[in-house]
């Protein structure tokens, strides 16, 4: 038999449900596509806490936001749409499935990267291949990481899914009609 009230426990706050966003794109991507760019993730399908009226990300008051709102930037530690914000001291969990890409032959690798100062590569990274890649090899999947940047509930980190490598010429990655772009963080 099981206790009353069981299940998941966070050993940080003590309390028995997680912070996330889970989100994909709302367009296809078609600029911005070359190493060091990241993925442009713009819409919330869900999180918790729940996105509260004028918030510019997942959750007011959460340890995970999403930036919807700021105009698209790659320069490291700035505001841009497509990036995380995760408040310190928290362990995550990042996953992201990029779609596919067009290009004539080529690949773009992706990876989670902490962007908050110089850029620091986190988990394994995955390689979209085009359709029309002469070798025929699939892809490798999604990217998932593991994070805990350390500091206090105080500190803020910026995270995304950035293009860590380009083969060929890619014209778009992420067509919603295709599939699209999905990433989950939460708080694990």
């Amino acid at each position: 038999m099981a206790f009353p009230r069981s299940g998941t426990v966070d050993t940080q706050t003590y309390s028995g449900t997680k912070d996330l966003v889970a989100c994909k794109n709302s367009a296809t991507q078609a600029a911005n596509l070359a190493a060091n760019d990241h993925l442009k993730l713009d819409t919330i399908d869900f999180a918790r806490p729940a996105v509260t009226g004028g918030a510019s990300g997942g959750g007011s008051g959460g340890a995970v936001r999403l930036d919807t709102t700021t105009t698209y930037s790659n320069t490291n530690g700035a505001a841009s749409l497509g990036r995380f914000t995760l408040q310190g001291g928290k362990v995550y969990r990042l996953e992201c499935q990029a779609g596919e890409i067009l290009a004539t032959a080529g690949s773009v690798q992706i990876q989670w990267a902490d962007v908050t100062g110089t850029p620091v590569l986190l988990g394994s990274p995955a390689i979209i291949y085009s359709a029309t890649f002469a070798t025929g090899e699939g892809s490798s999947g999604g990217c998932l990481a593991f994070y805990a940047p350390g500091g206090s509930a105080g500190d803020v980190v910026l995270v995304e899914v950035r293009i860590t490598a380009v083969a060929g010429s890619p014209t778009s990655i992420g067509d919603p009609a295709k599939g699209g772009m999905y990433a989950i963080v939460e708080t694990y």
